[in-house]
This record gives structure tokens, sequence and C-alpha cells, in this order.
């Protein structure tokens, strides 16, 4: 009776198909409202803000979207300084990002070609929310300040497909410029028209699902969002970044997966596993040997329910199961294609 069949190269193939899915709870694509939390607040808000799709306070099913922080090389705009007590939170942000992103003895974020700046605001998705990675071209923002002034992102990937490096970790990234994805996308202004003294709207990176947003940019153009860099003053920018988000009423994002799939060929041919193990299959036991009942000795048949696949070392690796059983004979022959995805 056979149990195993080895499967040759020929009966394997694999593929690779790139999957698109909404970054948000409950699977949406986008979302026009935002809340925070107090209790976050309190304890970290000095570090960075904690937005949710749902009010966590009414729904204990909300859960967190993404976090917003504001990151100064000096430590301007949160507490502390030297010879001041204070634990320099926009600093520690700074650090933080600067460490993940950059080159070692990187001292400054590069927006575009040619400017540099020494803060930023950072839009930062979890791991477990963006899987591999956001989707370049799938996301856009709209920030609106209280005068009015409103500004739309996207990355510019529709007109810079391979991204660019420029030695940074986690490469490649896309410039953030002004421009809409609805109706098809459109970019305003080209990245390299906006790398002008205050440099572009910011730098992408898709593998970290991270938005670096120039705040020299945003402050000098729309939304005109102004950045408060006072020393030794929690003046907490990032909740001002929070709020241009939620009074803009949209961001869109989706996540990006390389899902490849491994297709085994399971053939089971004219004399092959036409018995089974089943009592049923079985009459009595007859001085220790069991009988096949009688209309299977001649003609046996069986129904083909699960396919498991071993390794060499007959170690159960994976089961598959089949929506309805093969009649399986020596009349009929059966193809199981057994699908894997990584």
């Amino acid at each position: 009776m056979s149990v195993y069949k080895t499967l040759t190269e020929d009966d394997k193939i694999s593929d690779v198909a790139i999957v698109t899915s909404g970054v948000f709870q409950d699977g949406a694509s986008s979302i026009a409202t935002f809340f925070t939390s107090s209790t976050q607040y309190s304890a970290t808000g000095d570090y960075s803000v904690d937005v949710y799709r749902y009010d966590p306070s009414t729904n204990a099913s909300a859960s967190v979207q993404f976090g917003v922080a504001y990151g100064h090389v000096e430590g301007s705009g949160s507490s502390g300084g030297i010879g001041v007590t204070g634990d320099r939170t926009s600093a520690a942000v700074f650090g933080q990002f600067n460490n993940m992103i950059n080159p070692p003895e990187t001292t400054r974020f590069t927006f575009g070609e040619n400017t540099t700046g020494k803060h930023f605001y950072a839009i930062n998705f979890n791991r477990a929310r963006i899987r591999e990675k956001l989707e370049p071209g799938g996301w856009e923002v709209h920030l609106l300040n209280a005068a009015g002034s409103k500004v739309k992102l996207i990355d510019d990937s529709s007109a810079n497909k391979a991204g660019t490096t420029n030695e940074r970790n986690f490469s490649p990234e896309f410039n953030i410029v002004s421009g809409t994805l609805v109706g098809g996308t459109t970019i305003n202004t080209a990245a390299s028209a906006e790398d002008s003294t205050m440099g572009t709207y910011g730098t992408f990176y898709p593998s970290l699902g991270t938005l670096i947003l120039n705040a020299d940019r945003l402050a000098g153009a729309k939304p005109a969002l102004v950045t408060a860099t006072g020393s030794n003053a929690d003046n907490r920018n990032q909740r001002s970044m929070y709020n241009i988000i939620k009074a803009g009423a949209y961001f869109q994002a989706k996540r990006q997966e390389d899902i490849t799939s491994r297709h085994f060929f399971v053939r089971a041919t004219a004399k092959e596993f036409n018995a089974t193990s089943n009592e049923t299959y079985y009459t009595e036991s007859i001085a220790g040997v069991k009988r096949i009942i009688g209309g299977m000795r001649s003609d046996p048949k069986t129904y083909i329910t699960t396919v498991g696949m071993f390794n060499a070392s007959d170690e159960l690796l994976a089961i598959a199961k089949l929506s309805q059983p093969i009649l399986k004979s020596k009349s009929r022959e059966a193809l199981i294609k057994v699908k894997l995805d990584f």
C-alpha cells in the first residue's frame, strides 16, 4: 500500500504576486476621522502622539493606526538643555530616526538634493500594520491649518519609479511632494522644482512605513505649520502636526507584500493509493491478518481527503485539506495541486 510519494522538481513551480491592501483598522485603505488617547498622551505624549481611527475612550477595539513625532537635533521644542533638568525628547526622537535611517556620523536630514534640515516631523506606522512595506504611490495625506491653508501630500514614485538611495539605510526612498491620487496620480510640482532653500516636503521610506516631513518646508509653504523651537520649552509640536492631520480629514495608505507561492502537483496514478488504513475498509482480522471487505478486493476504491507534505526525514510540514473527497480507483487517476504561500 503506497503511503509516500517523492515529488520531483518537475512537480513543483513557484511564482511571486504583489498584493496590496488597506493599512488601517478593519482593512480600510483610507480614514477621515482621527483620535488620540488622553492616557497615552499624558504618559508618553512628549515623545509622540498615537493616532486612532476610533475613539479609544468609547471603543474597546480601537487600535493605534500610526504615531506622530517631532525631532530636533538640538532638542529645541522640548524640556531640558545644558545645565537644565529635562529629557530633551525632541533630541531623543531626532537621534532615533537619524540612527535608523541615515549613515553614521550624519547630523542632518536631507530633503531633496541640496537642502538639509535639523528638525522634522515623523509619521510612522508599526511593522505589524504595514507587514512588508507601505505601497509607493499608494498613500495621500491632507494637512489643513486653522486659517484654512491646505496641502495634499503624496510621494513621487509615479515619476521616479526606482526611487533614490543617497547612501541611506532602508533605501529606496521617495520624495514627498504636493499632489493627489484621486482620478489618477497628479504631482503639482516636481521634487526638483521644490528643492529650493526650504527643500522638498520630506522623504518617504516604504520599508519602514515612515514619512519624514521637512518642518521648514511645512512652515514656509502650505499648510504654514508654525513649529515652536524654544529652548527648554515643552512645546509638543507633534500635537500641532496631529491637529492639522485631523483637520485635513483624509489619510489614504496601503501596504504592499510580495507573496511567494509554491505549487506542488501531486499525482496519484492508476496503481497508486488504492488502499487505506481506515478500519471500515476491512472485515474481521483472521490470524492477526486484516481482510479487505469483499467488494473492494477485486476493484479497490478509496477517497482522498487530505494530502500531507513531508520532508526527507518523514517530518510532517504541512497538511492540505480537500474541499470534497476525490474518488480513487485502478481506473481513475487523481491530480491535486497544493499551494503554499510564504
